[in-house]
């Protein structure tokens, strides 16, 4: 009922009231009564009207009350079929902005990376987007509370946003000192982008040999020559170039396999990066993870290049919280490498065919013990050395060497603490 309907029905109470005799005051009639007492012929004719008076008054009240009471949740469902329209509207409102929100940053992401659509669409990038997508379009048929479903929305909203973040975009925001909690999920979270389109660079770029090799000079790819293309190189190879460039890529020519490589871009990384943001160990995990030292159960460079990276593997089990995901990782290169340097493999084996310790192993034993005295691992190998040294580095009938146990800085705290 709306409050002109109300205020006519009032009216014609106020009205109605105004019609009953005087003598319905309820004094009144008790007065009269007790008067009257004597006769009851006149009783009768003088306290009927009254009471006819009090029911006609009820009547009209019980009929007003009674349609207040009957129109007033036909008022209410009204309203809320309203706000229940209109809150499926903002709903929807939100759930199409998400989409034009998923459409630009897509578009944008293709761009920064110069890729096309066809391309871009195979990557992990683009198929967790349109999942993304997907679950936000969903949202409205879920069985919960209309600001429930906004708030959802809104979140996934900027979830996608994270998703479709290129790498080059995540370097440049990568402004403020994160925690190592906030280090763990942005660490993750690039090496999966990187790795993601590094593979794809390549068979792109391998599609265009008969361009970048004349910039290949003693097996190795000059960048510089490279980034200064030719005005009549294809377009789709400038953009490529471009993605590669802002999202530090870098190249390399294989000469066995006769192909351009890529990894990542450590210079152009921290050039473009603050090196304050990321906590101690973050980086360096990075860079380890990009540039593997062992491939296919061989080293890929020196000995003394794998002494390096065993060490950066003890600062990493140092710096890294116990609870950090990549420590299981790190913990098993970390062993693996060792085994290399005690046991040697198959292909790389530390001793000869007279089981004498080879001259280049050794001395990369004693590089580690003069540069990394105080290293864990480095007075283990001291050691293993010793024991060598004592035969003459004649490998022993039993040559058996556990891994050294490396605990992270906090737990080294706690025991020192207890």
């Amino acid at each position: 009922m709306d409050d002109k309907m109300l205020e006519k029905r009032m009216e014609l109470l106020n009205q109605s009231y105004k019609k009953i005799p005087d003598q319905t005051n309820p004094s009144d009639i008790i007065q009269a009564i007790k008067q009257e007492g004597k006769s009851q012929k006149k009783r009768a004719l003088i306290h009927w009207p009254y009471v006819a008076s009090f029911i006609g008054v009820l009547l009209i009240s019980a009929v007003l009350i009674l349609q207040l009471t009957m129109d007033e949740p036909g008022r209410q469902n009204g309203n809320q079929t309203d706000l229940a329209g209109e809150s499926d509207q903002r709903l929807q409102r939100e759930i199409e902005d998400a989409k034009v929100q998923y459409d630009v940053r897509k578009t944008q992401a293709m761009e920064r990376l110069g890729f096309t659509e066809g391309i871009f669409n195979s990557t992990v990038i683009a198929r967790d987007a349109g999942r993304h997508l997907t679950y936000i379009e969903s949202i409205p048929m879920r069985d919960f509370s209309y600001e429930r479903k906004v708030e959802w929305v809104q979140r996934a909203r900027e979830e996608l946003d994270q998703i479709l973040a290129t790498p080059d975009v995540m370097m440049k925001n990568l402004k403020a000192p994160l925690t190592k909690e906030e280090a763990e999920v942005w660490v993750d979270d690039f090496i999966n982008k990187e790795q993601d389109i590094l593979p794809l660079y390549e068979d792109e770029l391998n599609e265009y040999r008969e361009y970048w090799m004349t910039h290949v000079e003693n097996g190795e790819l000059n960048m510089k020559e490279f980034n200064h293309m030719k005005n009549d190189y294809p377009p789709k190879l400038w953009l490529l170039r471009d993605g590669i460039f802002n999202n530090a890529v870098k190249l390399s020519y294989n000469n066995e396999t006769d192909r351009l490589e890529t990894t990542l871009d450590v210079e152009y990384f921290r050039m473009i990066t603050n090196h304050k943001a990321l906590p101690e160990g973050y980086e360096l995990y990075m860079i380890t993870r990009f540039d593997p030292v062992i491939k296919a159960g061989e080293l890929t460079g020196t000995w003394k290049e794998a002494a390096d990276r065993l060490m950066d593997y003890e600062k990493l089990l140092k710096e890294l919280p116990d609870n950090s995901r990549f420590r299981v990782e790190v913990k098993h290169e970390y062993d693996l490498l060792y085994q290399y340097f005690t046991d040697g493999n198959v292909y790389q084996p530390i001793f000869d065919e007279n089981d004498k310790m080879k001259s280049n192993v050794e001395k990369t034993y004693r590089y580690i013990l003069k540069e990394y005295p105080d290293y864990t691992t480095s007075l283990h190998l001291k050691e293993v050395y010793e024991e060598l040294k004592r035969v003459n580095f004649v490998k022993p009938d039993r040559w058996v060497h556990s891994t050294p146990v490396i605990l992270s800085s906090e737990t080294e705290e706690l025991y020192k603490e207890s």
